[in-house]
């Protein structure tokens, strides 16, 4: 099996910025498969930037030679350019499929509906990816995953919303919510932002667990202030870095892989 999961050729991101487009071109780069690899650099790099356009979150615009291949499996490649460049339904119909089928997604700030309950809130993907089930179905394997990641407490209140949750609460119904439909990624944005220490520590032994029983990449943004927590073996790093700029509205950045307690 192939070891890597996502490969680029160069990729560009255009915003506006005071009336004027810019342009971030990331050079080529490639994502370990079944590893947890953290998107590192300075503030305002591009870090977020780079994880949306790799989870289709965001709308990409590919020039000549730009593209970014995602591998399901080693024999199964989706090309973004060839999804993006598409007829409007076709496109869509390729996003949905990717992403209800192969992406899990955690954000700094969760996204749980407060009018639903916790059940309702972490089965979603499931149904999503599996319409025809029984939401009885998702609701057992949500149990069965609260129970082994030993967030039983979690099972006392998930009949309730989460407005009435803490922040560590919602963050774990958020994780369950993320992994509970076999993602082959999962994309987390800041996910420690609102847990301490322990929890965090506890958030990414499960995530190892992911990778190492499901084959499950992870593919996360996150500051420098939780470098004690993600220095461990195992944990892959793209470190991103302005090379230069070409001329005042485009910044080139490169991306070099290490391991964590190499640095």
């Amino acid at each position: 099996m192939s070891d890597v999961i996502f490969k680029t050729q160069t990729v560009r991101k255009q915003y506006l910025d005071r009336n004027q487009i810019k342009t971030i071109l990331f050079n080529r780069f490639s994502i370990d498969r079944g590893k947890i690899t953290v998107l590192k650099g300075e503030t305002g790099i591009g870090k977020t930037t780079l994880l949306n356009m790799l989870g289709l979150m965001d709308t990409i615009a590919f020039h000549k030679g730009d593209n970014i291949t995602f591998f399901p499996k080693p024999d199964k490649p989706f090309h973004y350019r060839d999804v993006f460049g598409a007829g409007f339904l076709r496109r869509e119909k390729a996003l949905e499929t990717i992403r209800k089928n192969y992406f899990g997604f955690m954000f700094q700030h969760d996204h749980l509906i407060d009018g639903w309950t916790g059940w309702e809130n972490v089965i979603l993907p499931y149904l999503i990816r599996y319409p025809k089930k029984s939401p009885s179905i998702p609701k057992q394997k949500a149990k069965e995953l609260i129970e082994s990641c030993q967030f039983d407490d979690m099972l006392d209140i998930m009949d309730r919303s989460p407005a009435t949750y803490s922040g560590g609460q919602r963050q774990r119904a958020a994780l369950i919510r993320a992994i509970i439909h076999h993602p082959k990624v999962i994309f987390a944005d800041e996910p420690f932002a609102s847990v301490p220490e322990r929890r965090a520590r506890r958030i990414i032994k499960i995530l190892k667990e992911q990778a190492q029983k499901n084959g499950v990449t992870t593919i996360m943004v996150a500051h420098d202030t939780h470098d004690k927590v993600l220095s461990q073996n195992g944990i892959s790093i793209c470190a991103l870095s302005e090379t230069y700029k070409d001329n005042k509205n485009t910044k080139i950045i490169s991306v070099k892989k290490g391991m964590y307690n190499e640095t």
